[in-house]
């Protein structure tokens, strides 16, 4: 972050406005750390008086769309109860992500985050509750059943500061149609998971974002319950099939896609989860992920049975397993597909899930777009612009997520994955009380 008095200009051969890379990028930074002015091709106006601080690239600060500010305890709690969403929220920070979107949790925690946030922090929105019909899939939940439940439960998200209304996979059509039409009222976009209304209905309602690629592309009654078996699902040629139509709804219908797909190969594959490098730094946040660690080595053909009784892992081996790979690639086929017919896509890492950490979790999963065949800087830009112009109503600056400079070109990096080695967080990101809550025109537009 800058911390001079007088105005910095932050030059660069490459800059993100979070919808194009152009060349010959420039950032104005005053004396308040807050970006004034942006152009590229052109000299800043105003002359050289200002100092000049040079980088490899600059791009908006990265934002992860859908994600879990929370912690669990399986012991007392001593000292800061909200210590483990710290932990987490510094990970963010550390990883160079600047905006955190927390979905479907209670709203108590991010309000007291918000309301005394630690120095770096990144910035913190929420949905608070989700909204859903009988019966609960978590306690985090308001029950609608109809219009005037709908409003009851949208008005009292809307009071608590939410940014975006959360509806979950019990919620019917029908009572999804008066939740959208409530939020309306609020200037609210609704993010829906997929169940009992799927993508198409979820899509042609009005809701704005649509979560978990595989929930999106299978019919409610063939969606398998575990993790793996529903990627094993699209090894079917039927299922293959039928999966073009609900991202041809949602491209119409102009509703956004959060992919998760990472999050859904840690729910299935034990051997990828107990890897996980920084499986460690979960621990403050969620102390169980502490069998998993006692699962590495030897440890782990042990654990096998409780990991299938207490976390739902299948042994896959075998045809399963080959299933398994046949599914994934193609909902990696799948993802581009998307992207070729013009869905927007969020992105966000469904941290902290089962061995997902906080922050890094977000690259984990760009990575797989990238194995999908979006070029990098497509990924990045989905990061950044794309996902503030639909959580954070981003209509007046790409910059609104704050500023991060890169030591080179995102090009020349070996891989995502060692994108926070090579990043700066210059600017932190605007705070989200002066924000619309939703967007109200295009993004500002330079030469």
């Amino acid at each position: 972050m800058t911390t001079s008095t007088t105005t910095t200009v932050h030059r660069a051969p490459l800059l993100c406005d979070g919808r194009r890379w152009l060349a010959d990028g420039w950032v104005r930074v005053g004396g308040d750390g807050r970006v004034t002015d942006w152009g590229a091709g052109t000299d800043p106006p105003g002359g050289d008086a200002e100092p000049v601080r040079r980088h490899g690239a600059l791009l908006p600060g990265l934002v992860d769309g859908l994600a879990h500010v929370t912690g669990y305890f399986n012991r007392a709690v001593e000292g800061d109860a909200l210590a483990p969403h710290r932990a987490g929220l510094a990970l963010c920070a550390e990883a160079g992500v600047t905006v955190v979107l927390s979905a479907a949790g209670h709203t108590e925690p991010p309000l007291a985050l918000a309301a005394d946030p630690a120095p770096g922090d990144p910035a913190l929105l929420w949905t608070g509750p989700v909204l859903d019909g009988p019966p609960a899939t978590t306690t985090a939940t308001r029950l609608v059943r109809d219009a005037v439940s709908a409003r009851r439960a949208v008005g009292a998200v809307a009071a608590d500061g939410a940014r975006v209304v959360c509806t979950g996979p019990s919620l019917e059509p029908g009572a999804l149609g008066e939740v959208v039409a409530a939020a309306r009222e609020y200037g609210l976009p609704v993010l829906h998971q997929p169940g009992r209304t799927d993508a198409r209905s979820a899509a042609k309602g009005g809701a704005a974002l649509v979560q978990d690629l595989p929930r999106c592309l299978l019919p409610p009654a063939a969606s398998p319950r575990s993790a793996a078996a529903t990627v094993r699902a699209f090894a079917d040629p039927g299922v293959r099939a039928a999966a073009d139509e609900p991202l041809r709804v949602l491209a119409g219908q102009g509703t956004a896609l959060v992919p998760l797909l990472h999050s859904w190969r840690r729910a299935a594959l034990l051997e990828e989860a107990v890897s996980e490098p920084r499986l460690e730094r979960t621990l403050p946040m969620a102390p169980f992920h502490r069998y998993l660690l006692d699962m590495r080595g030897p440890g782990l053909v042990f654990g096998r049975k409780y990991a299938r009784e207490h976390f739902g892992y299948e042994h896959l081996k075998g045809v399963a397993r080959r299933e398994f790979d046949d599914g994934w690639a193609f909902l990696l086929d799948a993802l581009a597909r998307a992207r070729e017919l013009g869905v927007a896509l969020v992105a966000g890492s469904d941290a902290l899930g089962l061995s997902l950490v906080p922050g890094y979790g977000l690259y984990d999963e760009l990575s797989w777009w990238e194995r999908a065949g979006l070029s990098r800087r497509t990924v990045l830009a989905a990061a950044t612009g794309g996902t503030p112009a639909v959580l954070l109503g981003a209509a007046a600056t790409p910059w609104v997520s704050g500023v991060l400079a890169l030591s080179g070109a995102p090009d020349e990096l070996p891989g995502l994955g060692a994108l926070p080695a090579a990043a700066r967080t210059l600017v932190p990101a605007v705070p989200l009380t002066s924000v619309p809550a939703h967007a109200v025109g295009p993004q500002e537009r330079r030469p």
